[in-house]
């Protein structure tokens, strides 16, 4: 008796499929839930706040309350990270603003500082990179990140002079998307 009730199952199972052609096709909805474990990890070398200093700054007054950016300003941003466990997937980065605030330079994101006049320009080996937006990096070859100043108005509105500071604040993230 224990055999007849999963003999009457696999009969009723067999019915429908006896009477359709052999042609017709048949369709299922599945569904499945459940938790995606991951257990890779990555995290910089460095760890904590970096600073990133650019030294003396020379902008040159080229007109009425206009001033001018001299020289070419970049810093190296320290972006060496170790990864363990499950690492496969696409490793991305972003440098993104603090305040959420960009501008634009030379058709770029870059993150904009208090005084307006420059900019701080993320270089991804070598090539300019929109701040806020992922780019895709390879766990065996960390990029080359530089940070740079670039000029973003001559307008000295604000009323910079010699000895004035300039800040700005961004976070780099490091994920797998």
């Amino acid at each position: 008796m224990k055999s007849l009730p999963g003999v009457m199952l696999l009969a009723g199972l067999c019915i429908p499929l006896l009477s359709q052609a052999a042609a017709d096709p048949y369709s299922l909805n599945v569904n499945i839930s459940g938790t995606i474990v991951s257990n890779g990890s990555c995290k910089f070398n460095q760890g904590g706040t970096l600073n990133v200093d650019f030294g003396q700054v020379k902008l040159q007054g080229s007109g009425q309350n206009t001033v001018e950016l001299q020289g070419t300003y970049q810093q190296p941003l320290t972006s060496s990270f170790t990864c363990t466990g499950d690492t496969a997937g696409l490793l991305q980065m972003k440098l993104s603003s603090v305040s959420n605030s960009y501008d634009s330079y030379q058709g770029k994101q870059v993150l904009t500082t208090d005084k307006g006049i420059v900019g701080i320009e993320l270089l991804v080996d070598g090539n300019a990179q929109n701040a806020g937006e992922w780019f895709n990096i390879t766990p065996d070859k960390p990029p080359v990140l530089k940070a740079q100043l670039v000029q973003l108005s001559t307008d000295n509105s604000k009323g910079v002079v010699s000895g004035n500071t300039f800040s700005a604040s961004g976070t780099l993230t490091m994920a797998f998307n």
